[in-house]
């Protein structure tokens, strides 16, 4: 079942809110880290008390512990916030967290395969004599600049 959204009407039958004191306590992140997240609309509309203070739902408590993974899995606060309002609005969130998930995969993998070849780039380089026998004055360099050119990055600029 999706979260839902959060009823603002006090004639609907009273949903236990929390205050960001509350919140805090409960999930275990502090009060200025909540209202940071919540003016980045991570949480979407938040309804206020008659004094002002922001009131979240009590799964709010489960937002913020998929904010906490969401981010240690490298997901944006962009990304966050969309994943959040699919799991709150979405009929069928799986569907919009599946992909999101698939995106984030496919750019870690991409990440990995370049942190790959630079790793056996700096290899190769640091494999070479040193020396000064190059016009750059040192054959490392050499070696470094020749292997570059493996880079996606550089092939992009000399594009």
């Amino acid at each position: 079942m999706p979260l839902s959204a959060v009823p603002v009407d006090k004639s609907q039958p009273a949903v236990r809110m929390l205050k960001i004191g509350q919140l805090a306590s409960r999930s275990g992140i502090a009060a200025r880290n909540l209202r940071f997240y919540a003016d980045a609309g991570v949480f979407g509309e938040l309804p206020r008390s008659p004094k002002g203070y922001r009131l979240f739902p009590s799964e709010a408590v489960h937002w913020v512990r998929i904010l906490q993974a969401s981010q240690a899995a490298g997901f944006s606060l962009e990304e966050i916030r969309e994943l959040l309002r699919a799991l709150r609005q979405d009929s069928v969130p799986c569907e919009h967290v599946r992909e999101a998930l698939e995106g984030k995969l496919h750019t870690l993998e991409t990440k990995l395969t370049e942190i790959n070849l630079l790793v056996d780039i700096l290899h190769t380089t640091l494999g070479t004599p040193d020396g000064q026998s190059s016009e750059l004055g040192c054959n490392l360099m050499e070696t470094l600049l020749a292997e570059a050119t493996r880079l996606p990055a550089l092939a992009r600029h000399r594009a």
